[in-house]
């Protein structure tokens, strides 16, 4: 049924929503705000305004989308070398527009399938608040020999933690292999280590994107070496 409903029907369900949006806006910075105190994360004040006004704007969309990037890493306790910058949001190809809808009056481009080295994604920039955010929708990546998918909705939003009520971030299990791909061993070190305070909360999704991605056998001892999980992914 959500295929055959008008945009004049949205548009109106968005502005009957508004107001409990805004009234949720005010909930979820509590929430965002608790959980980075109760975390004991370093507080990024005007981060978490952006951070909420975007959920809120979401909230309403029926999109599922994920929070990643530096600010994802930033919310699950990955240690980083300097305050997050940028907002990166992540969606499959049909969310992505759906998201794009809610968020156009913040656009600073129109999305486009971009094909840049070995990324592969349709890609849209907005600004909330002072930063800048980039959705990343049905993300590709191609490198060592696999193409690897994100797959948003069937793979990674079941198990994406919450950091506030409509605030999902994307999952350290991706983290850990797009920065292998992309080669950023400063970045998956960072991850490596934090995937191993708890390796069991993580190892089952690591271990259902290398049987998904075919990773070879040594691909697969370099993530276990890693992770310092031996034997597990091979």
């Amino acid at each position: 049924m959500k295929g055959y409903i008008g945009i004049e029907s949205k548009k109106k369900a968005r502005t009957f929503f508004s107001g409990q949006s805004q009234r949720m806006s005010v909930l979820d910075m509590n929430e965002l705000y608790q959980y980075i105190g109760d975390m004991k994360f370093p507080s990024h004040p005007r981060l978490e305004k952006a951070l909420d006004r975007l959920t809120a704007l979401l909230s309403d969309s029926g999109a599922e989308w994920l929070l990643g990037g530096s600010c994802g890493l930033w919310l699950q306790g990955v240690e980083l070398p300097a305050s997050p910058r940028d907002i990166d949001i992540y969606a499959d190809l049909e969310d992505s527009d759906e998201v794009h809808e809610v968020l156009l009056s913040l656009a600073t481009d129109a999305p486009v399938l971009d094909r840049s080295g070995i990324y592969v994604s349709k890609l849209s920039h907005y600004k909330v608040e002072e930063y800048a955010v980039e959705l990343v929708g049905g993300f590709e990546v191609h490198a060592r020999g696999i193409g690897y998918q994100v797959e948003v909705k069937n793979v990674f939003y079941p198990e994406a933690p919450p950091a506030a009520d409509g605030l999902q971030l994307m999952p350290l299990a991706h983290e850990l292999v797009f920065n292998l791909l992309r080669e950023r061993p400063d970045r998956y070190m960072a991850i490596a280590k934090q995937i191993g305070k708890e390796p069991k909360r993580h190892i089952p999704l690591i271990r259902e994107l290398v049987r998904r991605n075919r990773w070879s056998p040594d691909q697969a001892s370099y993530l276990d070496r890693l992770v310092g999980t031996p034997g597990w992914f091979i």
